[in-house]
């Protein structure tokens, strides 16, 4: 039964989540969970349990005596300074990389680049969220490379390709283009254990991107 229980707690994630990004769970809206589980035919605890992993993640907030309503989007000056926070700890951590020569994590890199660039995105809801979900998992994975604990725990509390998924849902399209494209020469810099230019790359990288999501 805890297995049933966590299975199902992970499909209800997984359907929130999309709702999510999707807006059929709006911004600001507030979520009746006696509700949901009888629209969903669940019961209320796997529903809890998966609010709760979506409050920990900023998509859902839960209010004293209030109960839990859906996030809203980031701001553009939000949105900048999250972007901004990225540089500098993607910036410390390519840095890191090139200096331990810890040049073991070029194949990982290079194959979630190649699934983002693969992906047929089309007009699918879905397909973006995997794209979102591929760029986070190459991020992530340079802070991780880095060695610091404390400063990839910090990363990973920013939650920032789930604000940026939803925004691609604003604009419905994703930079399937361009982004790989710009990570590409990441990959090339840390291959190249050129730091100069690992720098230039993540700062250009997450410049334009920010341009491409508010333009």
């Amino acid at each position: 039964m805890e297995k049933e229980r966590g299975e199902t707690t992970e499909y209800v994630y997984s359907l929130l989540k999309e709702r999510i990004f999707e807006w059929s769970l709006a911004p600001g809206q507030k979520i009746n969970i006696r509700t949901l589980s009888q629209e969903l035919n669940i019961s209320p605890i796997p529903l809890r349990e998966a609010l709760s992993r979506l409050n920990s993640e900023r998509l859902v907030i839960l209010e004293p005596n209030k109960g839990y309503h859906v996030s809203d989007i980031l701001d553009d000056g939000n949105i900048k300074k999250m972007l901004d926070a990225r540089i500098l700890m993607e910036t410390y951590a390519v840095q890191t990389i090139i200096r331990n020569n810890d040049l073991e994590i070029i194949e990982n890199l290079s194959r979630l680049n190649e699934q983002m660039i693969s992906i047929n995105y089309g007009s699918t809801n879905k397909n973006a969220l995997f794209f979102t979900n591929l760029d986070e998992q190459f991020h992530s994975s340079i802070m991780k490379a880095c060695g610091n604990d404390f400063l990839y725990e910090a990363y990973k509390g920013m939650h920032c390709h789930l604000h940026i998924a939803r925004l691609y849902h604003i604009k419905n399209k994703v930079d399937q283009e361009e982004a790989p494209s710009e990570h590409q020469e990441i990959i090339e810099s840390i291959q190249t254990r050129d730091i100069y230019r690992a720098e230039r790359a993540i700062f250009k990288h997450i410049k334009d991107s920010l341009y491409r999501l508010l333009n």
